[in-house]
Parts: C-alpha cells; structure tokens; sequence
C-alpha cells in the first residue's frame, strides 16, 4: 500500500461531529487511564463527502488484559456518552496492544465471541490517514501495513456481514456494497460509503440508481416509502453483483 500518511485532527472533522469526537476521547481517556494505549476515531466522519452523517467508529488499543474495574468505568463512561449530542451511535472495538501489532483479525476484549473481521481494512484507513488519534501514537507507530490478500479477506468478511443484517439496514447493505465493488475494481480498499455511492451511479447499471439513491436518503433522514420498496427490490441485486464481480460467496450465513 502507499506511505502511510499523517492522521486528521479533530479540527478537520465536519462541525457537527467534532464536539462529540472531543467528549469521547475525554471520556475514554479518563475512565481508562494508563491501560489506555491508544483511541482512534475513523469510518464515515473522517470522509469530507460524508458531511459528517454517520455513526462515531473507534478502537480503543489497551496495554494489557482489562480488570473489572476498567470494565466497568469502560460502560459507565459509555452510559454517558449515549446522552452527547452525536454520541448516541457509538461503535467501538476493545482490542488489546499484542493484536493491534498482529495481523490476525483482534479479539474483542469485553465481547470475547467477537473478532474484528475487518481488521485489515481498518488498519489500511488508519495508515491513509482516515483517522484521528484522540488519545496515545499516530497508528504507523502500532499497525502493519496490510497486504491485498488480507484487503480481499476483509472485503469477503464485510459482504457476509451485510448478507446477513436485515431488511431494517437495506440502506447499509447497498452501500456497503457499493463500497466493496469499488475497492476492489480501483484495488484500494480505502472508500467511503457515500464516495462509492457516487462512484456507483457512474459504473453500476443505471437500474441501480434509484436504490443507490435511496439508500443515501435514507441515510440524510430524508428517504420515503417508496425508496424503502426501492432498497428492497434492488438489495439481492447488488449483492449478486458483488460475487459476481468478486468470487467471493452469495450464500447467506
């Protein structure tokens, strides 16, 4: 992959979001002090197109095993945030310092039946600068840079995800998907949800445009009934496309 390149300050992100990402890194840093060894914010936010719609992602990398206590001043922080404006949708990853150097997919230490399947995917972001260190080293100090091999691994980990959310989340799906034809037909993996949708209305087959359209409605808050009906129709569509395209599997999980 290219050099990596420096990360963003929180200034850079959109107005909207950068109270919250302040009140995060605060919140986080202070209820896990020392064990703390880093906290990245990155996805959708980091992206100007995205215009700061979007849920607040992070990894938050601790020096060693958790105790109950840090566990528990973890959640009540999290309590917290949940009453921020632009902190109601947090989704966050508690993965320790030994697998953040590592390439295999990290375990989630407060969910331990959770693996981070994207992993390589979000260590590419971190590298291209997708990201903002709210807390410990810029991410080149920590994460590998990953090949393309582990690229398509996590791509095929995020079209079985997709696969497998419901017909509430058609709007992720399509765009997710577009995201994934895009990483793979430009061979970076580093994309937006909203720039792949742009990029789709341009390569896609034009019957896609309506559900591409409405998934990014949907997303503003602005969708209707009929773009729910859209996003139905065109969902399995747009998957079989990406297995067509990819090889990877359309089997639902």
């Amino acid at each position: 992959m290219p050099d990596p390149r420096a990360p963003l300050a929180i200034g850079d992100l959109p107005v909207a979001v950068r109270a919250a990402a302040t009140a995060l890194g605060s919140e986080l840093a202070e209820a896990l002090g020392d064990g703390l060894h880093a906290l990245y914010l990155y996805g959708a936010v980091t992206f100007p197109e995205s215009d700061g719609i979007g849920d607040l992602d992070y990894h938050a990398i601790m020096s060693g095993p958790m105790a109950s206590q840090e566990r528990a001043a973890y959640q009540a922080a999290c309590d917290r945030l949940a009453s921020v404006p632009g902190c109601d949708d947090l989704d966050g990853w508690v993965i320790s310092l030994d697998d953040a150097r590592g390439s295999n997919p990290p375990l989630h230490l407060l969910r331990s039946e959770l693996r981070d399947e994207a992993w390589a995917l979000h260590r590419a972001h971190w590298l291209a600068g997708r990201c903002v260190v709210l807390h410990g080293p810029d991410p080149v100090a920590i994460v590998t840079p990953p090949g393309w091999a582990e690229l398509r691994a996590g791509l095929e980990a995020e079209l079985r995800f997709l696969r497998a959310v419901a017909a509430e989340h058609d709007a992720y799906a399509v765009l997710n998907a577009c995201r994934i034809l895009r990483s793979l037909a430009e061979r970076d993996a580093v994309q937006s949800k909203f720039g792949s949708a742009a990029w789709a209305l341009k390569h896609l087959p034009t019957e896609l445009g309506p559900a591409i359209r409405a998934a990014l409605s949907t997303y503003r808050g602005t969708a209707t009934a009929a773009d729910a009906e859209s996003l139905a129709a065109a969902r399995p569509t747009i998957e079989a496309l990406v297995s067509a395209s990819s090889g990877m599997s359309t089997r639902r999980e």
